[in-house]
């Protein structure tokens, strides 16, 4: 049987490649959008709903972990970071795609400590 632990440190690990994988879908996106003016949407290709589903896995895996570490079941704690992932996650998606409307229209305003 795995340790909970070392449960917890793969579903960290997978969440954190997948993460720098969606962010560099991302970021791939913007670039050509300020060279070449090709549109950041569809935003709903194969590689960035892939890896965005993927860290999505591993939160909950790692969740899991850390939840068992504590002396929960290892059904409860699945329900409750499978939960967490999808609550999370969702608003996540949409968020981005909001980024991405105001890299395409121009809209994007610089972010200043203390000026709100």
């Amino acid at each position: 049987m795995i340790d909970s632990k070392t449960i917890a440190w793969i579903g960290g690990s997978l969440l954190a490649f997948f993460l720098f994988v969606f962010v560099y879908v991302i970021q791939v996106k913007i670039q050509k959008w300020n060279k070449e003016k090709i549109s950041p949407f569809p935003l709903e290709g194969f590689l960035s709903i892939s890896s965005y589903v993927s860290s999505l896995i591993g939160l909950t895996i790692m969740f899991t972990g850390v939840l068992e570490t504590y002396t929960f079941s290892p059904f409860k704690s699945l329900i409750a970071s499978l939960t967490l992932a999808i609550t999370t996650g969702i608003p996540m998606w949409g968020v981005v795609k909001g980024l991405l409307r105001e890299v395409q229209s121009g809209e994007l305003k610089e972010i200043v400590p203390g000026k709100f």
